[in-house]
């Protein structure tokens, strides 16, 4: 269950009041609920807003952003992964700083995510071997698919992340998995009626609280 802590503003639509029913609490838990639902079809759907959310690093003092490809996420863990070659700066930069951030924008639903993680970067662990394994088979499939469709455009897309490429050649000994572990979530409705913001604090017993805009 959602603990609702200080909401400095209610936002909740106009709705009738329940005998016994905390409304607050109820609407940021749907909130949340739909937050995690998002990140899930980003890895599922390759057209979804999710899939390609921007990784903000920190190098050399200045924030660097990039676009990456969401490729596992787990709320029971509060852990999202994605993938690099080992030799990118991403992984470098988060091996020095692992404070980061992931920002997502859902045009259809009108809402803007920014998650606050801490990443660990896998390379020869088990973790790193269990996501090598997801990105081979993921690769295999979409091969299957453009063969059996006669469809090159099915086939991986160069450019939009850096590691199909190692997929495709086998080369795992240049391959990363990078773990992001969320602490925080906030999320924000964009409308041309105002705008609506709540912060989720993630952990054991997640919180959840509304922002002013």
């Amino acid at each position: 269950m959602l603990q609702v802590i200080g909401s400095q503003t209610s936002n909740i639509p106009d709705a009738l009041p329940l005998h016994g029913f905390d409304e607050d609490a109820a609407f940021l838990e749907y909130l949340l609920d739909d937050v995690w639902d998002i990140l899930a079809q980003g890895v599922r759907v390759s057209f979804a807003a999710a899939h390609t959310p921007t990784l903000a690093t920190v190098r050399n003092g200045i924030p660097t952003v990039r676009t990456v490809v969401l490729r596992a996420v787990s709320r029971n863990t509060a852990m999202i992964f994605v993938h690099a070659d080992r030799r990118s700066g991403k992984v470098q930069e988060l091996s020095v700083q692992p404070a980061c951030s992931l920002h997502i924008y859902d045009h259809g639903r009108r809402v803007q995510l920014r998650i606050e993680a801490h990443a660990s970067v896998h390379v020869d662990d088990e973790i790193a071997d269990g996501e090598w394994t997801r990105l081979r088979n993921q690769y295999r499939a979409q091969l299957r698919r453009a063969a059996a469709a006669g469809a090159a455009q099915l086939l991986p897309e160069p450019g939009i992340d850096d590691v199909d490429g190692l997929a495709e050649a086998g080369r795992r000994e240049d391959f990363a998995a990078i773990a992001l572990h969320v602490s925080a979530i906030e999320w924000q409705h964009i409308s041309s009626r105002g705008a609506q913001r709540a912060r989720f604090e993630i952990g054991e017993s997640p919180s959840g609280f509304w922002l002013d805009v």
